[in-house]
């Protein structure tokens, strides 16, 4: 993100001497287009005009005005037929501003649609865009249940749609499973890429931060596992010092303000294709709320990518 045209040191995340904005978008992106914001620098009232350089490009206004009473409008750029197009695919979307009493000003915006490839016909899951996988945790392909435990859902809890945790919670069910043995829930997503191409993604899983009730005995935790590969154990809440909180507990960005902790498994050696991700139950009360894969896309936001489309 940014703004041009720009003159101080807050205008791109590189501060001065930004290059021309750039924006990219592929069929899978979960909005379908991306957006350009024109908006008054200053109290003078301006029309603008917005061009392509591609066919292909489309566009959800060609014109507009800026004024005190209007002072911002929004430009939607978007593909008009992904099925006409086939790898990278560059464009020069270009704003022009006109005032009475300023000189004509423009802003040159270049336009990369990336078509990576296609999802075969018979696949269903979330398929990556925008180079993420992001689902929320309620919407699993399987849940399976060990010793009459299953995964459930918590409608309204958590930060975006809900969470999840396993019941029934009684002391007849209080088990604790060794990893991969326990109930768990498969999610199958398809992607296409990965970290710069290293064969590399990460994934977050974002969970309801509690104590370890169990303290060091049985600490909070769950494990994940990708297709075939070793479950990955996550202890995500860390044994604090006696009657203490753990250092990141507290703060402007710690786990009470976030409302959520961030447990990273990463996985190498990983093709573009089909893949099923599964979450196993170790220990109780574990609240799930959001998965993010990254395959090189994700950017730091507060409640992460949207969830990805899903093929059903």
């Amino acid at each position: 993100a940014g703004a041009w045209p720009g003159d101080n040191q807050f205008q791109c995340a590189n501060g001065y001497g930004c290059g021309p904005p750039s924006v990219k978008l592929d069929p899978y992106s979960p909005f379908g287009n991306i957006y350009v914001d024109v908006s008054a620098g200053g109290p003078v009232p301006f029309t603008f005009n917005v061009s392509s350089s591609a066919s292909w490009v489309t566009l959800s206004a060609t014109e507009g005005s800026i004024s005190p009473s209007n002072p911002e409008a929004r430009v939607f750029l978007g593909v008009k037929d992904w099925s006409a197009l086939s790898g990278t695919n560059m464009a020069t979307v270009i704003f022009k501003a006109t005032s009475t009493i300023a000189s004509t000003s423009s802003v040159s915006v270049m336009f990369n649609a990336t078509k990576f490839g296609e999802v075969p016909a018979d696949f269903k899951g979330f398929v990556e865009g925008s180079g993420a996988i992001s689902i929320e945790a309620a919407h699993s392909m399987r849940n399976n249940s060990v010793s009459g435990i299953a995964w459930r859902e918590i409608p309204g809890y958590g930060r975006t749609l809900s969470g999840v945790t396993t019941f029934p919670r009684d002391p007849m069910h209080d088990i604790s499973f060794a990893p991969g043995t326990g109930p768990s829930l498969e999610y199958d997503f398809y992607s296409f890429t990965t970290i710069s191409n290293s064969g590399n993604i990460t994934c977050t899983v974002y969970v309801s931060p509690s104590w370890n009730a169990g303290e060091n005995s049985r600490p909070l935790a769950f494990a994940v596992q990708l297709d075939n590969g070793d479950p990955q154990t996550k202890q995500f809440f860390p044994n604090p010092p006696p009657g203490a909180v753990p250092a990141a507990w507290g703060g402007l960005n710690g786990f009470v303000a976030n409302g959520v902790i961030g447990a990273v498994s990463e996985f190498s050696g990983v093709q573009s294709g089909k893949h099923t991700l599964k979450i196993w139950a170790i220990e109780p009360a574990v609240v799930l709320q959001k998965i993010v894969i990254n395959t090189g896309g994700v950017v730091p936001s507060y409640l992460g990518p949207p969830e990805s489309v899903l093929i059903k």
